[in-house]
């Protein structure tokens, strides 16, 4: 991940995370718990998910959308789902440090397959980044 990708992923508060049923009936959510673990795996923090965990086990596509003013990316790749284990424990004492009252239910893995940009220009709308 370049500055900017790493730059926009940790200032928008809210990015939308979108996945798909086995039936490819979309549903998207919305995420603010992230994290980069490193250029090609992000975590998020599952409090609230069901259509969105259900969709993870069964087919584990998803795509992200975020944005930082008018600069934005969208990520997709390939996801786990986790409530128990060494990547549930170590994502849910990364979350606590900052959100000690967050519940906790899973840890979704993301493995980055593809970055796009998704900025307002004609120059970069559309434009695959990685």
């Amino acid at each position: 991940m370049n500055e900017e990708i790493i730059n926009i992923f940790n200032n928008a508060q809210i990015m939308a995370l979108s996945t798909a049923c086995k039936n490819s009936i979309p549903n998207v959510v919305p995420i603010a718990s992230k994290k980069i673990v490193d250029s090609n795996t992000i975590w998020t923090i599952d409090t609230f998910h069901n259509k969105t965990k259900q969709n993870i086990i069964e087919t584990g596509n998803v795509a992200i959308a975020m944005w930082k003013g008018k600069s934005g990316i969208q990520i997709k790749g390939k996801a786990k789902y986790h409530s128990e284990g060494e990547i549930f424990e170590a994502g849910k004492e990364w979350i606590l440090k900052s959100k000690p009252d967050k519940i906790v239910k899973g840890v979704i893995e993301i493995k980055i397959s593809e970055i796009y940009s998704v900025s307002p220009t004609y120059l970069d709308a559309g434009k695959q980044i990685r």
